[in-house]
């Protein structure tokens, strides 16, 4: 039987599946110690080049090269269902367990010496908004662009070469790593806030390992169903359906909490979020180093972790549109439905009766902070539950457009494939669930993007070159 690279790329990571999962407390703390020294080493660089990343993007937004179309045909999807799928796939279950926490938890930043809010939300905000999405925009329109204006398969090492060897291949199989780490860290993050959301709902802790253990299992039968029927049918379906659930609970919390005020919040947050990036986006303030290091660099590579498979996911759901409108679509409308939700929940979390609480939750607890702002609610098991079901639906999305990302980027898009790489996913996250460690679940999702981060400067090279040719060519025409 001939040797293919799938075969190669799933004897590898089933290889490192069970190093984590007969390992677990060693192969966590070998990433724990190797992710902190090269943070230590590289944190100005990573905070440069992605802050570069955005200023690129907003370059290309208001010039003569967004009126470019990516491929020859109608887009594919309507904008509805376009902005629901790359939504979801991007952070949707991230919003769901930090809505509450982190925007409580930076009141205690060194970024924030007054404890404001508003500062607390723009510190969200930094690690949320355009930063993020312009790293998947990014990621996603230079793959867009080699696969739709130059004929080439839709893969990361394509962005690079149109022949294949053995550098591109490794190119792609970093990617995969990339997405297994990343996913399997958020997945770990999200099964520990739906087993705290349970516990609270029975008002005591009644359920351990086992629970997180048969969770999972369910996540993962669902999510590879849904990846088996299609793009168009499992994920499209669930996508719109997380946007409507979504919309209907910001809609209730934000009528609960108030208009008026929320309202008069979330523009107060907007230009301070605006003044304060500046001040961030391409410094560390050494004194506050290490903090910046185990939140704002953290969750940049978190970002770049995801960016194989959310920027393959958009760009294959993208094809029919604009440099422009791809790049506002990709980044400014999640960025501003990111504001809305952290002010909703996070700002309003600061103007309910049981404030001080959901201090003492957060600050114990992260997974604690959503639930305990719900008791401030006339129904709170209601929300509790209606939460989970979002939480679960979100996860279930990501992880079914990571198994399609990845069978495509191995070039074996066979329905056993598909469930050998959920197989994979689900053993790198065993292993955390055994820590179940939020922290350290963040610190190991981080784990295989670290190189991606070097690998996105060469294609964005790539991209600059390709796009100065055609520049060139119209030119001269």
């Amino acid at each position: 039987m001939k040797v293919t690279f799938n075969h190669l790329s799933l004897a590898l990571s089933i290889a490192v599946a069970l190093v984590f999962f007969i390992f677990p407390k060693q192969s966590i703390d070998l990433v724990n110690n190797v992710v902190g020294v090269v943070l230590s080493t590289f944190d100005t660089v990573f905070l440069f080049v992605v802050s570069a990343i955005l200023l690129v993007c907003l370059v290309l937004i208001i010039s003569p090269f967004g009126k470019i179309k990516l491929g020859n045909s109608d887009p594919e999807f309507s904008n509805l269902s376009w902005v629901s799928m790359l939504f979801a796939a991007g952070m949707g279950s991230g919003l769901v367990f930090w809505g509450v926490a982190e925007p409580i938890f930076h009141l205690k930043s060194p970024l924030n010496p007054s404890n404001d809010i508003l500062t607390a939300l723009s510190i969200t905000n930094f690690h949320w908004g355009l930063h993020a999405w312009s790293i998947y925009a990014f990621s996603g329109l230079v793959i867009a662009w080699f696969t739709y204006q130059k004929g080439r398969s839709m893969t990361i090492s394509s962005t690079i070469s149109s022949n294949k060897n053995y550098i591109t291949k490794c190119v792609d199989l970093l990617a995969v790593f990339s997405i297994l780490f990343g996913v399997s860290g958020t997945l770990a993050n999200s099964i520990a806030l739906i087993q705290t959301g349970l516990n609270s709902i029975f008002e005591k802790e009644m359920l351990g390992l086992n629970f997180r253990i048969y969770l999972l299992l369910f996540i993962a039968i669902i999510f590879t169903l849904s990846s088996l029927s299609g793009l168009k049918r499992g994920v499209q379906f669930l996508s719109n359906l997380n946007v409507i659930l979504a919309f209907l609970l910001l809609l209730v919390v934000l009528f609960t909490i108030g208009v008026i005020p929320l309202s008069k919040l979330f523009f107060q947050e907007l230009m301070d979020y605006i003044s304060f990036l500046p001040k961030v986006s391409f410094t560390i303030n050494e004194e506050h180093a290490q903090w910046s290091r185990s939140w704002t660099i953290v969750y940049l590579l978190w970002w770049v972790a995801w960016a194989p498979f959310s920027g393959l996911f958009i760009a294959r759901i993208s094809k029919g549109r604009t440099i422009r409108e791809f790049l506002i679509g990709v980044i400014g409308v999640p960025t501003l439905i990111s504001m809305i939700w952290f002010v909703v929940f996070g700002g309003g979390s600061s103007m309910v009766n049981n404030y001080s609480q959901i201090q003492n939750a957060v600050m114990n607890d992260y997974t604690q902070g959503v639930f305990t702002f719900f008791q401030s609610f006339q129904y709170p098991l209601v929300f509790s539950l209606c939460s989970l079901v979002l939480l679960i639906i979100f996860v279930i999305t990501s992880a079914d457009s990571a198994v399609y990302v990845t069978a495509v980027l191995t070039e074996e898009e066979s329905k056993s494939n598909k469930m050998l790489w959920s197989a994979v996913m689900v053993g790198i996250t065993l292993a955390l669930l055994y820590e179940n460690n939020v922290d350290l679940n963040k610190v190991v999702a981080i784990f295989g993007a670290i190189p991606f981060v070097f690998l996105l400067i060469i294609q964005g090279v790539f991209f600059a070159v390709s796009l100065l040719e055609i520049n060139s060519n119209n030119k001269k025409r």
